[in-house]
């Protein structure tokens, strides 16, 4: 084992989007800094596979676009490989009673959607006379939901949106972690729908100017539109390859941290090389984790058990990802938005599936469209022990009925298996995170930087990454 130590000012544990912001930020400010990273490329779960003059992407498979994430995305130098969906690329759809239907996009819409029956939306409208909650406790989304709109929403809405989006179980959810903003209209204005209106008519005031945008089918790069969906020409994974890029020699790839231990103001770290290289020993005054709950527990474990039992309390089920790429003629339905959301309650395994070459037009050629489906989540963790040959019969199967695909064959661009997908936030989870929290206050060496800290969005991460990096540059 090497005992060469070369001091650092930060050691970045993880290298997904969370370790490189921060990294990036760190390199930029003069800090002495350097990314282990596990795998054998950066990014996380932001992978990105060209295939058969296709492009698919795992993990998210386009971004929120913050003031945060436009300046690492003008920082990266990759501002110009900018693409915003066309105008209906962002209208999601749900499969419900055997069908496709636009999710309404506000409260007045509510009153005219097939989604709901009448019973349904008259039920929904109660929560503009129900009382605020007095009791205590803990509230899950599915009991919030119910109680505030009733079964038909929960089913029709809310169960899907949390299970495509969050891979998760409103049942099990806390809504007061995973949806703070719903309780506080609640709280605030004593009505969801009251409080949602009010809201818009605040935000009717000018946008900030965003960075140059190629509208998909404009051709030119359009100065100032503020979009609130992105993605990278050519693939997701740029962002964090030219972030890597920039980084430089800083970032250490096939490199996996095994342990930590402190040594007075200083952290000590045990790296192990893959392909059979010597183990190495590196010292820094902070270590930033910026890996998974679990693995995250792992590593704390011998400096705070409290915290690390906390962190294993934190649940991520799994989810796959399949891209599949079908003729352009093949689906029988218009392909003129986003996607879908699939209602449990209609017997299908996927949770949904993004239509990618709707929203940008280079992730297949013109004569064929590309669609990624998503299974597993918190309700159906078995999915990992399917093979990618089932995997893909299942997406099949279930896109030819909710699209009414003709029976053709698809061409599997490409697949994602991740074992742990998106964290939890479920009963509990906020006195796990103050556990965590005060556990740490007495080891000031160490930060934590993960998704599991709150909004689980890559505009989320990266946030909090750039907050984290500002606080050690102090």
């Amino acid at each position: 084992m090497s005992t060469s130590f070369a001091p650092l000012d930060v050691a970045v544990v993880g290298g997904g989007i969370s370790g490189l912001t921060c990294a990036f930020h760190l390199k930029q400010a003069g800090k002495e800094v350097a990314v282990f990273e596990a795998q054998d490329a950066p990014g996380g779960c932001i992978r990105s596979i060209r295939a058969h003059e296709c492009i698919a992407d795992g993990g998210p498979q386009s971004f929120t676009l913050t003031p945060e994430l436009e300046r690492l995305i003008r920082e990266a130098g990759v501002e110009g490989s900018v693409l915003a969906p066309p105008a209906c690329g962002l209208r999601p759809y749900v499969f419900v009673r055997g069908r496709l239907i636009a999710v309404p996009s506000d409260p007045a819409e509510m009153l005219t959607t097939p989604l709901l029956s009448a019973h349904g939306k008259l039920r929904a409208l109660a929560d503009l006379v129900l009382p605020r909650r007095s009791a205590g406790g803990e509230e899950t989304v599915a009991a919030f939901v119910r109680r505030r709109a009733g079964e038909e929403i929960l089913e029709r809405v809310v169960t899907p949106y949390v299970g495509g989006i969050f891979a998760g179980d409103p049942e099990a959810l806390s809504v007061e972690a995973a949806f703070p903003r719903l309780v506080e209209l609640e709280r605030k204005h004593g009505s969801i729908i009251r409080g949602a209106l009010g809201s818009r008519w605040r935000r009717q005031k000018p946008a900030r100017a965003g960075p140059s945008v190629e509208k998909e089918g404009g051709g030119h790069p359009g100065m100032g539109r503020r979009t609130p969906t992105v993605a990278f020409r050519g693939g997701n994974d740029l962002l964090p390859r030219a972030l890597a890029t920039r980084l430089g020699p800083a970032i250490r790839l096939g490199a996996k941290v095994r342990a930590l231990w402190q040594r007075g103001e200083w952290m000590e770290a045990a790296v192990e090389a893959s392909q059979g290289r010597e183990r190495q020993r590196i010292v820094a005054r902070h270590i930033v984790i910026a890996t998974p709950a679990a693995q995250t527990a792992a590593l704390v474990e011998s400096l705070e058990p409290a915290a690390a039992e906390a962190l294993r309390g934190i649940p991520s089920p799994p989810v796959v990802q399949v891209a599949l790429a079908y003729p352009r003629e093949a689906p029988g339905v218009p392909l003129d938005g986003f996607g879908f959301l699939a209602a449990r309650t209609e017997g299908v395994r996927i949770l949904g599936c993004v239509w990618n070459s709707a929203m940008f037009a280079d992730r297949s050629p013109a004569d064929r469209v590309l669609l990624t489906a998503f299974l597993g989540g918190a309700l159906d963790p078995a999915i990992m022990d399917d093979d990618d040959d089932e995997i893909v019969r299942t997406a099949h199967r279930d896109l030819m009925r909710v699209l009414k695909i003709r029976d053709v064959a698809p061409v599997v661009v490409g697949g994602f298996r991740w074992q742990e997908a998106i964290p939890q936030s479920t009963r509990g989870h906020a006195a796990r995170l103050a556990t965590i929290e005060r556990c740490l206050r007495g080891l000031p060496q160490v930060r934590l930087c993960g998704n599991y800290l709150g909004n689980p969005s890559v505009a989320a991460c990266v946030e909090r990454a750039a907050a984290l990096a500002a606080t050690l540059v102090q």
